[in-house]
């Protein structure tokens, strides 16, 4: 919609013409829908534009289906990155048509390592090993040893961490996904508590995922501030690393 930015000035579309911000007019480009849809010199613009809207449609499953541990550790182009890694899985497709080719959890390995927010990577931050492994309904994250105070590069301001870990196992053709549930959560701890040993989690789905599904484990670590025995978040969680670690 147009808008009258001063006495004449006019930003945006009226009618047929556009009101550009350095006070050029031009025409607004008609549609060409059905040359779109079904001319010859369009058809590879059509089988992209299928196959990204496709890829779309998996990054926003899989956005939904991590919705929780996402909305604590994401920058604002996850969106477009996501997406940009769905369409680089579906490529892998070696099977069907060009134009009509889907997500296959076999070619999944490109999401592995996927950081939610780029602005605070795993690699930036988690300077501990761990391993994310699956085993019928379970998907199961070790932590052999964690001493907060020399493996976590913590912002300024945090005085106390949560180690974040979930799984989800998504229908890519049914565009449906099953959340597991962590039985344990480790809590909000102490940056400058004890070393840890030996720390396990576990995330068990009510069933076995079907091999189909594409399964899906994510790690992080939300970052917080304690005042007056309450817990604040930094930064918006700016800070806060999530990443892909495991899928099958």
């Amino acid at each position: 919609m147009a808008t009258q930015t001063g006495i004449l000035g006019l930003r945006g579309s009226v009618g047929g013409l556009v009101f550009a911000k350095d006070n050029s007019v031009r025409q607004k480009p008609a549609s060409n829908k059905a040359a779109f849809t079904s001319a010859a010199s369009r058809v590879r613009t059509r089988e992209n534009a299928s196959e990204f809207g496709r890829s779309a449609q998996y990054g926003k499953l899989l956005r939904d289906a991590l919705r929780v541990p996402i909305n604590s550790a994401s920058d604002s182009r996850v969106t477009s990155r996501l997406t940009k890694v769905m369409r680089e899985v579906v490529g892998l497709d070696d099977t069907s048509d060009r134009g009509m080719r889907v997500f296959d959890s076999a070619n999944s390995a490109p999401l592995l390592g996927f950081d939610f927010n780029a602005n605070s990577g795993i690699g930036q931050t988690m300077f501990f090993p761990f391993d994310v492994t699956g085993a019928g309904a379970d998907v199961t994250m070790r932590i052999p040893s964690l001493n907060p105070a020399t493996d976590i590069a913590a912002p300024q301001g945090a005085t106390h961490y949560e180690l974040v870990f979930a799984a989800a196992s998504l229908d890519m053709e049914a565009l449906s996904f099953t959340n597991a549930t962590v039985a344990a959560p480790l809590g909000i701890l102490l940056l400058n508590g004890a070393a840890q040993a030996g720390l396990t989690q576990v995330a068990t789905f009510a069933v076995a995922p079907p091999a189909a599904n594409l399964v899906v484990g994510v790690v992080g670590i939300n970052f917080y501030q304690q005042l007056n025995g309450k817990f604040y978040s930094l930064n918006n969680n700016a800070t806060n690393p999530l990443a892909v670690e495991y899928v099958a």
